[in-house]
């Protein structure tokens, strides 16, 4: 298969309480003469002892309460709201993307749609749709509503990204459990709806998983994002793979419309990377990149339709030197 490359843009107590409840049992040899040790108190004592035991218990209950109250309400709040900002920052720079913060008054153009506004609250002009089933959604400061989904952050590269290949991240809860949503609907649906779906990105789902239970540190996070696969490391492969002589794809290539810039990703988890290269004008390419072991298989998709049902072909290529050991034609 041929590919000429026409233009710019293609990218988380061990509480072991050892019970170790050693009991000794001592028997006590009993005698004639038994000698009983009683403490007495006033009746006053008695009183005070009572109402110094029921108020400690009372404070007790009372703490209690409101550390279960603070748990419940803990959903979201704004220092995770910030970890969110800080891992953004990261993913997106691992991902060859650039990724900003919206909010209620605050919207993304995003192919014409304003978001969130427009699809959420009072202002809303459709409805969103979750795996192709319309659903309620409402967006919330400490990650609480009524609706089917609670909506508590919004990330886009809308305005960054080239056209047709632009994201939408909601962030919020489903049943108190943490998701992260992510639309690429560039035209109108029958149903007038947005259409969402839960990301397959690991690193990301993850990112947001650790941010909204509290189970890991920005540290941790960080060096989940760093094993992925980045844009830049995918670019290179690509470039040393179609470089090397000893492939015949290395005669596919017209080097002087080629420009890094055109690159651009669409998708990224561990192991797998989807870059889209856009043509100067229209048109465009996809290639997925798969690690499996000491090779990679790069699979290409000939035009913007042909992704991800369509591919064109498929080269197993051995990571040390950049040889394509394997080529399938579809």
């Amino acid at each position: 298969m041929k590919k000429v490359i026409v233009g710019f843009s293609i990218g988380l107590c061990l509480l072991g309480l050892a019970g170790c409840s050693s009991k000794k049992e001592a028997s006590e040899t009993k005698s004639k003469d038994t000698i009983k040790v009683s403490e007495t108190y006033s009746t006053t004592e008695k009183s005070e002892r009572k109402s110094s035991s029921s108020s400690e218990k009372t404070a007790e209950s009372s703490a209690e309460k409101s550390k279960s109250s603070a748990k419940e309400a803990a959903l979201w709040d704004s220092q995770k709201a910030s970890a969110l900002q800080s891992f953004m920052n990261d993913w997106g720079s691992t991902m060859g993307q650039t990724y900003k913060e919206y909010q209620p008054k605050q919207n993304v153009d995003f192919y014409g749609l304003d978001l969130p506004d427009g699809v959420l609250g009072d202002t809303k002009i459709q409805p969103i749709a979750v795996n192709d089933q319309i659903v309620s959604a409402e967006w919330s400061e400490n990650g609480k509503s009524a609706a089917e989904y609670t909506i508590v952050s919004v990330y886009s590269d809308a305005e960054t990204a080239a056209y047709a290949v632009k994201h939408v991240y909601f962030f919020g809860f489903n049943n108190n459990q943490p998701i992260v949503l992510v639309s690429m609907q560039n035209q109108g649906m029958p149903d007038g709806a947005l259409h969402f779906s839960a990301t397959e990105n690991k690193e990301l789902n993850a990112g947001f998983q650790n941010i909204a239970t509290g189970t890991a540190s920005q540290t941790t996070q960080t060096t989940q994002i760093s094993n992925a696969w980045t844009m830049d490391a995918a670019v290179q492969f690509y470039e040393e793979t179609y470089k090397n002589p000893a492939n015949a794809i290395s005669k596919d290539l017209i080097w002087e419309n080629y420009d890094r810039s055109c690159w651009s990703v669409t998708e990224q988890s561990g192991d797998r990377i989807v870059l889209h290269w856009t043509n100067l004008g229209a048109g465009g390419s996809y290639d997925e990149f798969i690690k499996v072991g000491d090779t990679t298989e790069l699979i290409v998709y000939g035009g913007n339709a042909a992704y991800p049902n369509d591919p064109s072909a498929k080269y197993t290529i051995r990571n040390s030197d950049h040889v394509v050991i394997k080529t399938e034609e579809f």
